[in-house]
């Protein structure tokens, strides 16, 4: 389980029309992939867990906020390809600090 002190943010707030990411989006990734640490790839079938920590869970909608943090586990290396996510949950939970907890972890399924 890692937790990262970074306000999430929704996929609304990334992209400008569909090809230009947002400063904000930018800003975000750059954060992110600063603070989470390094760690051996997960290869294959993964369960991604995320809980969001936010000061009011009434902010966007849970969906929204999922997309830029997969983008972020991927360009960190921690998994081969968004594609392998089979299973995911996410939750939002209410917090005097923004932040995100991230657990990934091998699944054993097949194809």
């Amino acid at each position: 389980m890692i937790m990262i002190p970074i306000k999430s943010i929704s996929v609304n707030e990334c992209w400008q029309g569909r090809r230009f990411a947002t400063p904000k989006y930018k800003d975000f990734t750059k954060d992110m992939l600063r603070v989470m640490p390094n760690r051996e790839v997960i290869k294959g079938n993964v369960h991604l867990k995320i809980t969001l920590y936010l000061k009011s869970v009434l902010r966007g909608d849970i969906d929204n906020f999922v997309k830029p943090i997969v983008d972020c586990i991927v360009k960190k290396g921690w998994i081969e390809d968004d594609r392998f996510i089979q299973k995911m949950e996410v939750e939002k939970i209410k917090s005097d600090l923004d932040s995100i907890e991230i657990e990934l972890k091998n699944l054993k399924t097949n194809n």
